[in-house]
């Protein structure tokens, strides 16, 4: 008996140690199993190895935090989520706190003083009220003296509050490493904007410009003899060309993109402005003589001489009043002006709002390039059609009742990303005598490289008021003052620049896809009853069963003991 109490006592010892041991070993490591289809709790390898590079510590401050409904709740406990587990990757680098501007005064004030709005909830109670309730859905980095801001929450109309819920999480990873890395990185790329053609000014290009500029350092300048100018650029963007480029021009930017340039083209391959129609009862669409045909053939790309018309449009003001009365616009939609979708599976254009275009041209992509990968980023809707020039058009058309028998062109491309190797247009081509290098130096294919075609010079055009005036008034990127909204153009543009400068992968973050499982709802109202008392009675049966197992069990096993013992 003795023994026996001996050996039992060391074993129980034993068990102690060793957890005490395991419980050592593992409070120095950190995993956890990731079973969901989407990966959803792991973080990719490249944030695993920025967040394992910090030298300097993290502040969050959160504000969506207190008395919330339930998406938002779901939104709060994975940003939550999200910020522990980059804690930890980080080895305790980044700090984070929860609070609730609600509660606390002193986290208003600061909503305040960084000029932050709450977006208001409207919810319907149980007995039929309607009451609006204020949510802060921010997030405030603060890294050595500096502090950015991030909004949590997307918000793209025409989704359900679940799905717009839902693409928040998803963005997540992108938002958090994005801001972070804008407060540690020290070196700034840059990237221009190239002029000497007739391009986009610097006030029509003012937004996006001053957007651009807290991520690069933002040039404007043209072109030289010197075919090297363009190499300190990690992107060029090219806004609206109105003139012809010389074959010098076309040999420098053809061979930055041989040496791994990236280029942005906003092209109109009609020449037609809404402008035309202030002064003019009509006008006449003509072809734009850019010179730039066989450059972007030769890389796979054929923007076509003719106009798009949608019947998915933004509005324009017509006055409808008569000769001698005072002036009555009223909206209506303007057909040359297509709100064109985007592709939610790309990480340019994924929750990206529908952008508008301004007498827009369509693409098509030539040639086959082994190894190069392309994509549509826009296209129309499903009822459009397709103008060949020359195109009359006159204010006179918004009367116009569209005809299904003419809107039959389907999802017609009008913006096209492309990454893989380009040919050079001057592989068999002599070189300009104007440019000076080396025979030697003249790249015939390209390095891996990017480069995105927009058959639409105005998408990146915002509105100026009052432009000769001594105080000009510049309209944000994509605000549609008919409308009272704004468009996804500079999100757009700003993902586009993003996607051709990121030579490490971080855009790939944008294309997380967690899918939204919800409940059937005809199928939730036709079985309710039978759910509910599913719900009610298989935990009872269940338990049932195990009490009954395991009563059978010790009495099958005490009862034979104590039958051995009696005998």
């Amino acid at each position: 008996m003795r023994k026996n109490w001996k050996r039992n006592i060391a074993e129980l010892a034993l068990w102690i140690a060793a957890i005490i041991l395991i419980n050592l070993f593992f409070s120095t490591r950190y995993f956890r199993i990731d079973l969901t289809d989407e990966k959803r709790y792991t973080l990719a390898p490249i944030t695993k190895q920025f967040l394992r590079s910090f030298e300097k510590d993290v502040m969050v401050k959160v504000y969506l935090d207190g008395d919330l409904n339930a998406g938002f709740r779901r939104l709060s406990r994975a940003t939550r989520e999200t910020l522990e587990e980059f804690r930890i990757v980080s080895r305790g680098k980044l700090y984070y706190e929860f609070v609730d501007p609600k509660e606390e005064p002193v986290a208003l004030e600061e909503l305040k003083n960084l000029d932050l709005s709450p977006v208001s909830l409207f919810e319907t109670t149980s007995d039929g009220r309607r009451i609006q309730s204020n949510i802060y859905p921010y997030a405030n980095f603060h890294i050595d003296g500096y502090e950015l801001t991030v909004n949590l929450l997307e918000n793209l109309p025409g989704l359900s509050g679940e799905a717009n819920l839902n693409l928040s999480v998803e963005a997540l990873e992108y938002k958090i490493t994005d801001v972070m890395r804008r407060l540690l990185t020290e070196d700034t790329p840059a990237i221009a904007f190239l002029e000497g053609h007739g391009e986009l000014d610097e006030m029509d290009v003012y937004d996006v410009t001053e957007a651009l500029s807290h991520y690069y350092q933002v040039d404007r300048g043209s072109l030289t003899s010197d075919p090297y100018i363009l190499d300190v650029y990690k992107a060029l963007i090219i806004a609206k060309p109105r003139f012809k480029f010389s074959e010098r021009d076309k040999f420098v930017l053809d061979q930055y993109v041989m040496r791994g340039g990236k280029v942005l083209w906003l092209i109109d391959a009609v020449q037609v402005t809404l402008d035309s129609l202030r002064t003019a009862t009509q006008t006449v669409g003509m072809p734009t003589d850019l010179g730039l045909s066989d450059l972007l053939f030769r890389y796979g790309i054929r923007i076509n001489q003719e106009l798009v018309q949608d019947v998915q449009a933004a509005m324009i003001p017509v006055n409808v009043a008569g000769p001698g009365e005072q002036p009555k616009f009223v909206p209506v939609p303007w057909m040359f002006n297509p709100l064109l979708s985007t592709n939610s599976s790309h990480p340019v254009t994924r929750s990206v709002n529908l952008v508008k275009g301004e007498f827009v041209s369509s693409i098509d992509t030539v040639g086959v390039f082994p190894g190069m990968k392309r994509d549509i980023l826009l296209q129309t809707s499903q009822n459009a059609r397709r103008l060949p020039i020359p195109v009359f058009i006159s204010l006179a058309m918004v009367n116009e009742q569209p005809d299904s028998r003419d809107f039959v062109n389907a999802f017609v491309p009008v913006a096209v990303s492309m990454e893989g190797v380009f040919p050079s247009l001057y592989l068999n081509r002599p070189k300009p005598p104007e440019v000076d290098i080396s025979p030697s130096d003249i790249r015939k294919e390209s390095v891996a490289s990017r480069m995105i075609v927009i058959a639409d010079g105005d998408i990146i055009r915002n509105e100026v008021r009052m432009r000769h005036g001594p105080s000009p008034q510049i309209l944000p990127l994509g605000f549609d003052e008919v409308g009272n909204q704004t468009f996804g153009n500079k999100d757009l543009i700003i993902n586009a620049v993003h996607y051709l400068a990121d030579d490490e992968g971080w855009m790939n973050l944008r294309t997380r896809d967690y899918r939204l499982r919800m409940l059937d709802r005809e199928k939730l109202a036709n079985d309710i009853d039978f759910w509910k008392w599913a719900n009610l009675l298989l935990p009872l049966v269940f338990m049932g069963i195990i009490g009954t197992f395991f009563a059978l069990w010790r009495r099958n096993k005490y009862g034979k003991t104590r039958d051995k013992k009696s005998l």
